[in-house]
């Protein structure tokens, strides 16, 4: 069983609101660049809220 661990540095710097957050992710070793951006785009989702409105 292979139990090795990279650690991934999730960042945004939003260049208008000023406001920069880091998080470190983990994942297994072997995670593919799909996992890995996959894994970045839920937690950069968890720090900002987003929706649409239908205009008429």
């Amino acid at each position: 069983m292979n139990d090795e661990k990279i650690k991934i540095d999730v960042w945004s710097s939003p260049q208008l609101a000023g406001v920069e957050w880091h998080d470190t992710i983990e994942l297994p070793a072997n995670a593919t660049q799909a996992e890995i951006e996959k894994a970045a785009k839920e937690v950069a989702f968890e720090h900002f809220e987003w929706g649409y409105d239908v205009v008429k």
